[in-house]
């Protein structure tokens, strides 16, 4: 049995996430399923390929819904005021790492983690 999205790393909604790692999750475990006939070898395979990224995504989807939660009336103002101030390109370098995906292949199955 394997889990992928959210019942593998559930996350918060913060950054829309959880159905698009479960797609990378299915993408990576028919790859290496495909390399790999031994099922528990390619598990573990994808266990170790996925772990790292699907762990950064959760805890950026996290961070960026603590900041989007703030209630106090300083930290609020603070906030409304800083992000319109924050460069286009600094707010979509935070996202690289998400839209930078490339799924495994046969000729590369180590891509993709």
């Amino acid at each position: 049995m394997a889990l992928v999205g959210d019942a593998a790393h559930a996350m918060t909604p913060n950054l829309g996430q959880g159905a698009c790692q479960g797609l990378e999750d299915a993408a990576t475990l028919v790859a290496l399923l495909d390399l790999e006939p031994d099922a528990p070898a390619a598990l573990a395979r994808y266990d170790q390929l996925r772990r790292r990224r699907t762990q950064s995504v959760v805890r950026l989807s996290r961070q960026t819904g603590q900041i989007g939660q703030w209630s106090g009336a300083v930290a609020v103002a603070i906030r409304d005021r800083l992000m319109p101030l924050l460069p286009a390109s600094t707010a979509m370098r935070q996202l690289d790492s998400i839209v930078d995906w490339n799924p495994p292949s046969a000729a590369a199955p180590t891509v993709g983690g």
